[in-house]
Order: structure tokens, then C-alpha cells, then sequence
């Protein structure tokens, strides 16, 4: 196909639902494109929905389908198909390759706003745009679609702005990421990771109940590096699994150690990024761990987050069944921190519940905030789960909480992560 432009219909080259290019003829077009009209220079553009599975929640699908085609059909009459390539690349995911002097990106956003508000959906909507411009052709349309998008992930969910550009300081965090991801098979052989636990504390009876592993990264040269940095980066690498498996393992082999020594045990707990549930094999895994332990289900907790269950509730829902028929506990990491909480409580056979910190860190400037931990704690007793109190750092915050009847804490009041040597003198303080 000429790089002149086309007229869409809709095939094997195009998305079925707006009539675009969907995103592998898009890097074709896109780079005939750039060959085709060197010297004119090009953006690539990023956009995506704010808060777009919201939508498909509250409304329909065909609400949510019906936005992306009024999308969609703006982008194919604003721009000339003769100099402009766009694609719906997945979901709300749209990618412009356009050039610089035919893009006013304000205009273009403000026209958006105008045209889906032309629909008369009652939910605020909006646009956002990640911008890349293109100086070394030779870079591959990917990759450029990459840099537009971390321009898009800094300002998304914004209100101050709704558009960013590429710039030198995304370059370095791109190197930076380029860095993490070039070491994290080495860091896994070397022996780099480890766990840290972090004790969640019964403030009414003194002991400690349980702990939570968290992962370190000590690297040879750099130091510590912040799990800020690196965790994201393996979530989006798909690295996240191999290194969850070896913290789940870590935590029973402590617990197998302590066990062996004729020490007390309390159960840790272990995040199941939600990558995880698309392994098919991770409730086998699990159940293969404890067998090699020798553990006994209640010693390993498993804690999901609410991004797994808006991903794909039917296959988190079938897994949780899975783990709770093998033993396992099953504690909601977060909650109260997104806006489906209370309808995963109607669906989640779930044993805990962990507050958000961001409750507690309001609780002494809020009264509505400590009415809401206080329902949050009488709504979990009804329904039979426990609760643990996340970010607990005053002693005002750990005395409310203990006020509320048997709750849990977790935070720097009673202890930061420890390394294990120095959770275990703590455990063996604070244990029943």
C-alpha cells in the first residue's frame, strides 16, 4: 500500500470496531510514511480515555464502543489520510503519526471534548495526549510509540494538563528502565533479591500477628534500588512473575527455617501481582511450595489488589476458589482505593481486608475519615473478614485503630520492613 493514504474499510489490516489501522499495520503505514516524506517532520501521538473501564462498568459496552467510533471519526475527518496515519491500537489506545505543522494538540483536544460530550453520556470524559517528536528516523515505530507513551503515563489522570511532550528527562528514565530490565536476569541469578518482612501488629494484644515480604534489590555497584523503580518496570516486562515466585519461595523458606529451629511461626503474607493470574499453573505452584516446605496453608497468605480483579474478574474469581479450596487466606490489598471495592466484597470470598494508607493519613484532618474506617471495620466483622490498617505512623492513628475493636496495624509506628535476621529478633519478642 502507498504511503499517500488510504480509505478504510474494514479487514485484516484495520481494527473491526473504528475502521483505523489497528497497531502492527500502523507501524507498517506509519514507517512507509516517514520514508515516503522526509522532509517534513512528524509527531507521534499517544491518546487514551481517562478512566475508560469505569465507563464500560457504569454504563455498557456499547457506551464505551460508542465513544472510541466518535473518536475515531473525528480523527479521520480532522486529518488528511494523504500525511496522517492513525490507529485505535487496543482498548481506549489511540496513535497519530501526523505532522508537526498540521497538529494544534489543544485545538484537537478541546474538539474532542465537544464531540463526546455531543453524546450526552453523563460521565466526565476526557482526553489525554503523550507526544513524540520524531528527530532520528531510523528509530524503530515502536519505540517511538514508547516515548510518546511515557509522556502519556506522566500527566494521565491529570486536571492541570492534558497533553505532554517527549523530553531529555523521560530519556534518562528510559535509560534508567533500559538498565533495570538489562539486570534483572543476573540480579535473580547473583542472588541480588531478597525479602524483607514487614510485621503487621496486634496494638491490643501486643504481639505480632503476621508480616508481609517485600522485595529488596541489592545491586553490586548501585546499591539499594528503590523498589519504585524497579517494580513497575517488571510489570510491564511481564518479569514481575519470575521474581513473586521467588519471593513466595523465600517466605517458605524462612518459615521452614524458623520451624526447624523450634521457633513460633505466624503466617506471611505474599503479593500475587495480577500478572500472575494469567499463569495457569500459579494454584499448582503454590500447593508445590508448601509440599516442599512441609508448610501448612495458613503459614503463606496470599494478597490480590484491585487492578487484578478489574482486568478479568471471572479469572481472578476461579482462581481465589481455587486457593481457598487448597487452604490458602486471601487478603485485599488496598482497599478502598478504587472505585469497584465494595462490589469485589459482593463477589471475593476473601479473609482480610488491608485499608489503604491514604485513609489513615487523612484521619487526623478528617472526621469523615474515621467514620469510614469505623464502617470499614463493622463491615468487615458482618461479613466475617478481619482488617489490617496500612501506613500506621502516629501513635493518635494506632490508638484510634485499636478503638475500632480487633484490628491490625502495619506501618513505621510499629516497625519498617526489616531484614530478616532482625524480624526474627523482633518475632520472637512480640510473638503469643
Amino acid at each position: 500500500m502507498k504511503a499517500e493514504g488510504i480509505v478504510p474499510t474494514v479487514g485484516s489490516k484495520f481494527d473491526s470496531l473504528t475502521g483505523l489501522y489497528n497497531r502492527e499495520a500502523f507501524y507498517r503505514e506509519a514507517m512507509l510514511l516517514l520514508g515516503a516524506r522526509f522532509d517534513v517532520d512528524y509527531y507521534i501521538v499517544c491518546m487514551d480515555i481517562s478512566c475508560f473501564k469505569i465507563i464500560n462498568d457504569l454504563f455498557h459496552v456499547d457506551t464505551g464502543n460508542l465513544i472510541l467510533r466518535a473518536a475515531a471519526d473525528y480523527f479521520k475527518i480532522k486529518f488528511n489520510p494523504r500525511t496522517t496515519i492513525s490507529c485505535r491500537a487496543e482498548a481506549d489506545h489511540f496513535i497519530l503519526c501526523v505532522p508537526r505543522d498540521e497538529l494544534d494538540i489543544e485545538q484537537v483536544i478541546k474538539e474532542l471534548d465537544a464531540r463526546i460530550q455531543s453524546l450526552h453520556i453523563s460521565h466526565n470524559i476526557l482526553f489525554f495526549a503523550g507526544i513524540y517528536p520524531i528527530e532520528k528516523r531510523d528509530l524503530p515505530i515502536d519505540q517511538m510509540c514508547d516515548r510518546a507513551g511515557m509522556a502519556l503515563r506522566r500527566i494521565k489522570g491529570s486536571y492541570l494538563t492534558r497533553y505532554a511532550y517527549y523530553d531529555a528527562k523521560m530519556r534518562e528514565q528510559m535509560i534508567e528502565e533500559q538498565l533495570i530490565a538489562g539486570n534483572m536476569e543476573a540480579a535473580l541469578l547473583e542472588n541480588q533479591f531478597t525479602i524483607y518482612l514487614q510485621p503487621i501488629f496486634d496494638p491490643r494484644k501486643n504481639i505480632v500477628t503476621s508480616a508481609e515480604a517485600l522485595v529488596r534489590w541489592f545491586h553490586p555497584v548501585h546499591g539499594m534500588v528503590s523498589p519504585g523503580k524497579f517494580i513497575p518496570v517488571f510489570e510491564r516486562n511481564g518479569f514481575i512473575v519470575r521474581l513473586d515466585r521467588f519471593v513466595w519461595e523465600e517466605a517458605c523458606r524462612l518459615q521452614r527455617k524458623r520451624l526447624d529451629e523450634g521457633k513460633s511461626v505466624v503466617p506471611i503474607s505474599v503479593n500475587l501481582s495480577r500478572l500472575n493470574f494469567y499463569s495457569l499453573d500459579l494454584p499448582e505452584f503454590l500447593a508445590g511450595l508448601l509440599d516442599k516446605y512441609q508448610l501448612e496453608p495458613w503459614m503463606l497468605k496470599l494478597e490480590v489488589t484491585e487492578s487484578a480483579y478489574t482486568d478479568n474478574q471471572l479469572q481472578l474469581l476461579d482462581m481465589i476458589s481455587t486457593f481457598k479450596d487448597l487452604g490458602f487466606s486471601i487478603l485485599m490489598d488496598d482497599f478502598g482505593s478504587g472505585y469497584s471495592s465494595l462490589n469485589m466484597l459482593k463477589d471475593m470470598p476473601l479473609d482480610t481486608l488491608k485499608v489503604d494508607m491514604a485513609f489513615i493519613r487523612e484521619l487526623e484532618k478528617s472526621h469523615r475519615v474515621a467514620i469510614i474506617l469505623k464502617f470499614i471495620v463493622e463491615l468487615a466483622e458482618e461479613l466475617g473478614m478481619g482488617v489490617v490498617v496500612e501506613g500506621v505512623e502516629t501513635k493518635v492513628q494506632c490508638d484510634y485503630v485499636a478503638s475500632l475493636g480487633e484490628v491490625a496495624i502495619q506501618g513505621y509506628y510499629f516497625s519498617r520492613p526489616l531484614p530478616i535476621e532482625d524480624y526474627e529478633k523482633l518475632l520472637d519478642k512480640y510473638s503469643s
